[in-house]
């Protein structure tokens, strides 16, 4: 894949051991977030280790409940600004649109007054987006001081306008890192062609008015090069260092007052859709020992707890609050086996490699994890679990029961092969030289 740039392999000089810089003072970094701070590991690591490196970085996030407007946190500024409420009377169809309706029941005036909001309100509301960008940009640039900024990175398409004006205003570089395909995921995947493809060609405009653009994996990749028309530079969801207790600490069963001949299944991030818990919580009912623990918190939470209950083996169904970024690890090391059943439901799920399989290779936890483009090529590279059927439960519990049942020396080797691929080629110190290179190449 030619087009994927990896600057830590040239000889720049002020890249060295954990990516630290010569002068690291030189290099001022504001993340722009569409989301308030609370479990974004992606940022959180970026956020850790830059400042580790050396940067001066500030962290731009929504406000939340409970936490300060401006912290300091690790040794980098925590600065929350809210996106302003603009042209709140204009009309604004919301995400995901209406598209269940069948033209044969519903009548043509349904279908109607469908198309006129669709053409009518998203106008409407792009035209209003674009206005917020600027007076969003505006407040940000009141709120985090004065002083030079040496890169404005966008995490996230939502933020990718607001870096684009902030550099106009003040200077810098922006780095727009597209952690996900955007226009093929979750509420943007179900919107009407015509305002897909007219989103698409805005996104690509943004990009190329970028001065790089980082991205996640090789399948997003190799598709964002196509899509965008600009290189990419990868930044894996990579482990931080982290040496898991052997044998682990069983948190899980401590919290929970779980047996101490049970089994934790584990499946840890957001409890939304398509994530794969329904299917694995039907599955654990063909495994008496083993109990599946979901950690995370998310809008569909109270609907899959409610079908979880309704199961005859609902006793051995946990979930628990999400946990903060720092304690992942020590959660992830305490689970028998790691579960990351996404289901293929969009582009952007079938190429995906979630910071959880990372996190369990990180923690020396072995993986059973959907069998689709994105994750099976590194399943398969580093032997560290194994691929499963996402759709069926049948399959997700032949998975779970084949790392269970393992023979010790089996399960052993499932621990080196996790260790040596976190410590190795997905290495999250490899990927923020990566990212400094970049800073000094872009």
């Amino acid at each position: 894949m030619s087009a994927v740039t990896d600057p830590a392999a040239t000889s720049d000089p002020v890249v060295g051991a954990m990516g630290r810089t010569a002068d690291p003072a030189a290099l001022r970094v504001v993340l722009l977030l569409n989301n308030a701070f609370t479990s974004d590991s992606r940022s959180w690591k970026l956020a850790t280790s830059l400042t580790a490196a050396g940067c001066d970085v500030t962290v731009v996030a929504r406000p939340a409940d409970g936490q300060p407007p401006v912290a300091v946190r690790d040794g980098y500024r925590i600065v929350r600004v809210a996106p302003p409420q603009t042209l709140r009377w204009l009309p604004a169809p919301g995400l995901p649109p209406a598209r269940t309706g069948d033209p044969a029941r519903t009548g043509r005036s349904a279908t109607v007054r469908t198309r006129v909001r669709d053409t009518l309100g998203r106008a409407a509301q792009a035209a209003r987006y674009l206005v917020r960008a600027r007076t969003w940009a505006a407040a940000i640039d009141d709120a985090i001081g004065g002083g030079a900024v040496d890169v404005w990175q966008s995490e996230g398409l939502v933020t990718l306008p607001v870096a684009l004006r902030l550099r106009t205003k003040r200077g810098g570089k922006v780095i727009y890192d597209s952690r996900d395909i955007h226009l093929e995921s979750a509420r943007f995947a179900l919107l009407p062609d015509r305002w897909r493809d007219l989103l698409a060609g805005r996104e690509r405009r943004w990009a190329q008015s970028a001065d790089a653009v980082v991205t996640v994996n090789v399948p997003y990749a190799e598709h964002l090069e196509r899509t965008l028309g600009r290189p990419m530079t990868l930044v894996f969801n990579g482990p931080l260092p982290y040496d898991p207790p052997d044998p682990p600490d069983r948190r899980c069963h401590l919290a929970l007052g779980l047996p101490e001949s049970s089994q934790v299944a584990l499946i840890l991030g957001a409890v939304v859709a398509h994530r794969g818990i329904d299917e694995a919580a039907i599955a654990i009912g063909e495994l008496p020992e083993v109990h599946l623990v979901v950690i995370g918190d998310g809008g569909a939470k109270p609907a899959i707890e409610a079908r979880a209950a309704a199961l005859p083996h609902a006793g051995r169904i946990h979930f628990l609050p999400s946990r903060p970024p720092d304690e992942i690890p020590g959660w992830t090391a305490s689970a028998d086996v790691a579960v990351i059943p996404i289901q293929p439901s969009t582009l952007n799920h079938r190429l995906v490699t979630p910071t959880r399989l990372f996190d369990a290779m990180g923690a020396g936890v072995p993986v059973v994890a959907s069998d689709l483009p994105g994750m099976a090529s590194i399943v398969r590279e580093t032997a560290i679990g194994v691929l499963v059927d996402p759709t069926t439960p049948e399959s997700i519990a032949t998975g779970i029961r084949e790392i269970l049942d393992a023979p010790a020396d089996r399960r052993a080797a499932y621990r080196d092969a996790c260790l040596a691929a976190a410590r190795g080629p997905y290495a999250w110190e490899r990927g923020v030289e990566r990212l400094l290179a970049l800073y000094r190449s872009a």
